[in-house]
């Protein structure tokens, strides 16, 4: 009895044994890797298919034992529809967007870029315009389909003018055809050549979003192949400088910051918590209490990431399907808990009305406030949602920064001011505006401050961050950052 009950457990055993075999079987099938060419991306150079998010692939895939063939194809919509309706195929250079999420399986990011507004110094438009301002551009160039031109679509761009190629669009621009064109910098940087416009210099208009591009597979790759892609390409970022050795080969000049890391560590304007200091040449320098927070936390985590900024409503769409991303400073409200993982807290803010002092005007109720003309705040921000949840009818929500909003208040264009207390005088010293100069109204409600990350980054990433946090406020590394920013002010 004792042999035969021996005898079926080793046979169960080798069953079992067998089907994990199995189960950890890898489909081993070619992939076709297709992309256009969009240079320093994918293109061809002496008959090889060459760039960024073409070489971090090769790699990737090399390392993960999966056989690719590589292809050029002359249209982006045939390459897209290739992939979304074929069979054992990938594209490259594809945006994560909400609307593509659930199109493709995906691996990356490979590469990131920000999509930039650009006209000539003489047109008269100005620098560093928010994105509603841009609205009123006579005309702006554009490649149809491509991620940056629906991007202006969706915010209700009416002023653009379509074109098949990034030529065409400078193409247009050089010879007056439009006011100014909108581009992907980093596709941007191999397609401009600098002496079609030597006698008049491209200036940045307005930065409206940051992209992210990856590999999109079509959905009947097997989802092992997938996630050893992503481990291939989560060890090229944290294991040296292979990664960004890739970026320097087609863009000598990128910094740490351009390039994708691990997780996407995002941070918006929004000084003291964040916000650049200085911009020299391409180096850009963040700096704020938040800043240093964050990096203190990293100079204990695993692996080191860079920081890049945003506007606040690109930044804040993007946490909310963007696998791996986190964004800073954000507020911890009701209708954001279920929404994101949290970090924090890093700071509180308290939220009120202000007013400037020469108005006379005088806020102790929200009916106050209703009645006014007009209440400027940022847009999108914990406090645009207050002044809607709210009932307000006279919201300008024009702003894409504190400081924006902040001067809409000083020049007049609206009556009142919904922003943070340190906020304000942060802006106030920082513009010469005597403090006497604004009048503190009705405190409507304090929270908490955080990283929030977004729901699909791992559990284990948000843990490593939140008890590095915990362990400064122990040894008090934390208390020493506060007390610099906000001496006299309780901690959070």
């Amino acid at each position: 009895m004792k042999r035969r009950m021996f005898f079926l457990i080793s046979i169960a055993l080798v069953l079992l044994f067998d089907a994990c075999k199995k189960d950890q079987t890898v489909d081993t099938t070619p992939i076709t890797i297709s992309g256009i060419d969009i240079k320093p991306n994918i293109f061809q150079l002496d008959g090889k298919i060459v760039g960024i998010d073409a070489d971090v692939a090769a790699k990737a895939m090399q390392d993960a034992g999966i056989p690719v063939a590589f292809s050029i194809d002359n249209s982006w919509d045939e390459a897209f529809q290739a992939t979304l309706t074929g069979t054992h195929r990938a594209l490259l250079t594809v945006a994560y967007t909400k609307e593509r999420q659930d199109q493709f399986k995906w691996a990356g990011p490979t590469s990131k870029s920000n999509y930039v507004i650009l006209a000539k110094a003489s047109s008269g438009i100005g620098a560093y315009l928010n994105i509603e301002a841009c609205k009123s551009i006579e005309s702006i160039a554009v490649v149809r389909g491509w991620n940056e031109t629906t991007t202006l679509e969706k915010e209700g761009f009416t002023n653009l003018y379509y074109c098949n190629t990034y030529d065409e669009v400078f193409a247009a621009l050089k010879n007056n055809q439009v006011k100014a064109i909108a581009s992907d910098m980093t596709q941007m940087s191999a397609a401009y050549k600098p002496e079609d416009f030597i006698n008049d210099q491209l200036i940045p208009v307005c930065a409206y979003y940051t992209a992210f591009y990856f590999i999109a597979f079509s959905q009947d790759v097997d989802d092992k192949v997938v996630s050893k892609c992503q481990q291939a390409i989560d060890a090229m970022k944290t294991n040296g400088t292979e990664f960004f050795d890739i970026y320097r080969k087609y863009m000598p000049f990128a910094k740490p910051y351009m390039v994708p890391g691990l997780v996407q560590l995002i941070m918006e304007e929004n000084p003291p918590y964040n916000y650049i200091s200085s911009m020299v040449g391409s180096t850009v320098t963040f700096d704020g209490s938040a800043v240093e927070i964050v990096n203190e936390i990293q100079s204990q985590n695993s692996y080191i990431e860079p920081i890049s900024i945003t506007n606040w409503a690109a930044g804040y769409e993007l946490l909310q399907f963007m696998p791996n991303y986190a964004l800073f400073t954000t507020s911890r409200t009701p209708e954001r808990e279920d929404l994101f993982q949290w970090v924090g807290p890093i700071s509180t803010t308290n939220l009120r009305f202000f007013t400037t002092t020469a108005s006379g005007i005088q806020i102790l109720t929200l009916d106050q406030a209703k009645a006014l003309g007009s209440v400027a705040t940022p847009k999108g921000w914990f406090s645009h949602d207050f002044l809607i949840q709210n009932g307000f009818q006279n919201i300008i929500a024009s702003a894409n920064t504190p400081e924006e909003a902040f001067n809409q208040l000083m020049s007049g264009e609206t009556e009142a001011l919904l922003l943070f207390d340190v906020g304000v005088k942060w802006l106030c010293d920082n513009s010469g505006t005597p403090q006497t100069d604004i009048t503190k109204q009705l405190e409507v409600t304090t929270y908490k401050d955080y990283i929030a990350f977004s729901l699909n980054t791992s559990p284990s990433i948000v843990a490593e961050w939140q008890n590095n946090l915990d362990a400064m406020k122990a040894n008090g590394k934390f208390e020493t950052i506060w007390n610099k920013w906000y001496d006299g002010i309780p901690m959070p």
